[in-house]
């Protein structure tokens, strides 16, 4: 795992540890550009393509549209009550994602 990648996961742990941890109810994949996933020694988080995020019953898919464009979409259909919690999870993913110098 790249450097930004890892420190987001980092703080999405320490910030959703006590509720629904990461690794409970809450996991990230990120795939690069050649199809390397963030957990593969090859990964590549400047070519970063595509992030999802699995929280309980909602999948929300982070994708490039071209360098500095992205969509976000999600494959379910979202609760209200999993707003606040996906609101942060979005803002704790698109802070670590600013900074990576994309290629």
């Amino acid at each position: 795992m790249n450097e930004n990648i890892e420190n987001m996961c980092k703080e999405l742990k320490r910030e959703f540890r006590s509720e629904y941890g990461m690794g409970n109810n809450l996991f990230i994949d990120a795939v690069d550009l050649m199809g390397w996933y963030d957990d593969d020694d090859n990964f590549d988080e400047t070519m970063l393509d595509e992030l999802k995020i699995y929280y309980l019953d909602n999948t929300i898919v982070i994708k490039r549209y071209d360098r500095d464009d992205w969509e976000i979409e999600d494959e379910d259909y979202l609760r209200f009550v999993d707003f606040e919690k996906i609101g942060k999870i979005l803002s704790i993913v698109m802070k670590h994602l600013g900074r990576i110098e994309l290629i």
